[in-house]
């Protein structure tokens, strides 16, 4: 939902769209695909889906947080790379 929200939406500023892109597409796009969605939300979510054992869920928690460091490390770099 998280990801939809802020990537999905019209963007307020030319430099927040250019940063959107840059995140989905550009320099940021494998860390934040294969980092933020597989490893933190796809991979979490199917392993509950799976199992939903004690080591499961510590597996799902600790790959979720690491998910929500990679998404907010790429939403605060990449537009400090653009220029205003």
């Amino acid at each position: 939902m998280t990801l939809g929200g802020e990537l999905g939406v019209a963007h307020a500023s030319e430099v927040a769209a250019r940063a959107a892109r840059e995140i989905t597409h550009g320099k940021y796009a494998r860390r934040f695909w294969v980092g933020a969605v597989g490893l933190g939300h796809l991979l979490p979510i199917g392993g509950l889906l799976a199992s939903g054992s004690a080591v499961t869920l510590v597996a799902a928690a600790c790959l979720a947080v690491y998910g929500m460091y990679v998404y907010e490390d790429a939403f605060v770099m990449a537009p400090r790379e653009i220029p205003n």
